[in-house]
C-alpha cells in the first residue's frame, strides 16, 4: 500500500467520524491542495474547515480530527509543492477499485481543486501566469467527466493519461504562481 493510498483510507475515515458523507476523500484533498496554490498567489490563509463544510463551527468536537488533518494534508503537501519533492500526488482510490469510481473521484479531486483555487475571488483563472489559465480551464471540463461506454482498456489508458495531466497540471499551477511571487519580491541586500 503506498502512503497516498494510506491518505485516501485516512480522510475517508476521519470524514466519516466528522459526519460528512457528501465529500469523497479526493474532492477533500484537491480542495486542500488548490487552496495552498490560492495562498500562494492571494496572500490569504484559507480556513479549510469552511471550506470542505461552509456551516462547521470549529469548537465543535466532532470536527477536531478533521481540522488537524487538513491543516496536516496543506502543511505536507504545501513542503512537497515547494521543494519540488517526489511523492507529489492525488489522492484517489486504487486501480482495484471500478473504473466509474476512479473517473468520478479524478473529477471530484478537480472539483475540489478549483474550489480550493478560487475560493476567496482574490483572483480569477485568467489571471494565472503562463499557460495555467488553459490548465485551470481543462480541469473544469475533467470536474465534469462520467465513465463512458468505451473499450474498458481504452478507458483505463485515458483515465491514467488524465491522471498525470491533472497531476502535472497542478504542479504547473503551482510552479507558475511561485516563480511570478518570487519575481515580484524585493531583493534582499548584503
Amino acid at each position: 500500500m503506498t502512503i497516498l493510498t494510506d491518505r485516501f483510507i485516512q480522510i475517508e475515515s476521519t470524514l466519516a467520524l466528522a459526519g460528512i458523507d457528501e465529500l469523497s476523500p479526493s474532492e477533500l484533498h484537491g480542495t486542500v491542495v488548490g487552496a495552498i496554490a490560492n495562498h500562494m498567489k492571494s496572500g490569504l490563509t484559507p480556513d479549510l474547515l469552511k471550506l470542505i463544510e461552509p456551516g462547521a463551527d470549529a469548537n465543535d468536537g466532532r470536527f477536531t480530527r478533521l481540522t488537524e488533518l487538513l491543516y496536516e494534508l496543506y502543511r505536507e503537501n504545501s513542503e512537497i509543492l515547494l521543494e519540488s519533492k517526489e511523492g507529489y500526488g492525488m489522492s484517489l482510490p486504487t486501480d482495484d477499485e471500478p473504473l466509474a469510481t476512479r473517473v468520478d473521484a479524478l473529477a471530484s479531486w478537480c472539483k475540489g481543486y478549483l474550489l480550493g483555487l478560487l475560493y476567496n475571488n482574490a483572483f480569477s483563472i485568467d489571471q494565472l501566469p503562463d499557460s495555467g489559465a488553459e490548465i485551470a480551464r481543462d480541469l473544469i471540463e475533467i470536474s465534469e467527466a462520467a465513465a463512458g461506454a468505451d473499450d474498458e482498456k481504452q478507458e483505463e489508458w485515458n483515465l491514467s493519461e488524465l491522471e498525470e495531466y491533472v497531476k502535472v497540471g497542478t504542479q504547473l499551477i503551482f510552479e507558475f504562481i511561485y516563480s511570478e511571487r518570487s519575481a515580484e519580491a524585493p531583493a534582499t541586500e548584503q
